[in-house]
């Protein structure tokens, strides 16, 4: 008798023609799923809803007005479509809809393309019913909530001492999670959380595969790994992970890496801190959080040990200010404590929500 589990089918709604056939074509290389159907607008899916009996449905940003009459025909989880990171009170309030998480907007080639279906895979999966064994109802209620947003620290020569003293001068009830990244070999990532955690009172740990983030939390990029944070895909949502990737790069860990997948999930809700260090990595990275809203500040010259790093984002004019060390704590707290991460993403929502 086979122990797999039946196919979870799910059921299409109004999306981008090609987003519709790439979920289209997701059963075709995992037998857990099954296409039941497609609706052609907001007034037809409730109906096919309540027919074809899916386990998830997917709909795009425009057939939100439309959920409470599925809810209505046929209660089901739904997985939102959305060409823009949506904010979390919109999110909570379309959670009381059967939303229970959303697919960011999908690249047009190459491996991104390859890991969006590998995530809508998983976004879909995930709203298949846990099996019927013992838990405790109350494991998400200990959770901690996700972070207001993320502050990722690179540097390289001379970085270490530098994130003891910012790190040092942060207060314990700092709202945003805190990813570092200094270049350093593998064997040095224990003294560098040592050191971290003598220096600091806030919690500071090596990160791993699924590490969540969370407020006031330090998470150190092990030497020797390019780490980046992923959408948590289960347990309560809207959190953030970290994970590691195979990805080639001339320095390791990656401040690119990692500012740039941060930059893809938070947006404005990330600011990066290049310090001292020698090359040019942190200038793609910065980049990418300034493109998506971001915030950038790098460590001016006379603190640097070498000013490689931060001078590189600088020139590209990716730099939205240029701090003596010593005061680039104080910077953070100001940052953070400013009320843009809960009304800045209002001008990106749906007309009707905002």
């Amino acid at each position: 008798m086979s122990s797999f589990p039946p196919a979870l089918t799910f059921l299409l709604g109004s999306l981008p023609a090609p987003v519709r056939a790439l979920l289209s074509r997701l059963p075709r290389t995992d037998s857990a799923l099954e296409l039941v159907g497609s609706a052609a607008g907001t007034a037809e899916l409730p109906l096919l809803a309540r027919r074809l009996r899916p386990g998830v449905v997917v709909v795009g940003e425009d057939q939100l007005l439309g959920l409470e009459r599925l809810r209505q025909y046929y209660p089901v989880p739904v997985l939102l479509y959305s060409t823009r990171p949506p904010l979390p009170g919109m999110l909570r309030e379309v959670q009381n809809l059967g939303v229970y998480g959303y697919l960011p907007p999908a690249p047009a080639s190459g491996p991104e393309l390859w890991a969006w279906c590998q995530q809508a895979k998983t976004q879909l999966l995930a709203a298949r019913p846990e099996p019927a064994v013992p838990v405790p109802v109350i494991r998400n209620l200990t959770v901690p909530l996700p972070p207001r947003g993320i502050v990722v620290i690179g540097g390289s020569t001379g970085g270490g001492p530098a994130v003891e003293k910012v790190l040092a001068a942060l207060p314990v009830n700092f709202p945003w999670a805190v990813l570092v990244a200094v270049h350093l070999p593998g064997h040095f990532t224990g003294s560098l959380v040592d050191r971290l955690q003598r220096a600091t009172a806030l919690p500071v740990t090596a990160a791993s595969s699924g590490a969540r983030l969370e407020a006031g939390r330090v998470l150190v990029a092990p030497g020797g790994h390019n780490l980046v944070v992923r959408p948590v895909l289960e347990g309560p949502w809207l959190g953030w992970q970290t994970d590691f990737v195979s990805e080639t790069s001339l320095d390791v860990p990656s401040v690119d890496l990692l500012m740039q997948s941060a930059a893809r999930l938070a947006g404005r809700h990330v600011l990066g801190v290049v310090l001292t260090g020698l090359g040019r990595d942190g200038t793609a990275g910065a980049r990418a959080i300034r493109q998506q809203g971001g915030t950038v500040i790098v460590q001016d010259q006379a603190s640097s040990a070498v000013f490689s790093m931060p001078k590189s984002v600088i020139q590209a004019g990716q730099a939205s200010a240029v701090v003596p060390l010593t005061d680039v704590a104080e910077y953070l707290v100001r940052h953070v404590q400013r009320p843009v991460a809960a009304a800045s993403f209002s001008s990106r929502l749906p007309k009707a929500l905002a």
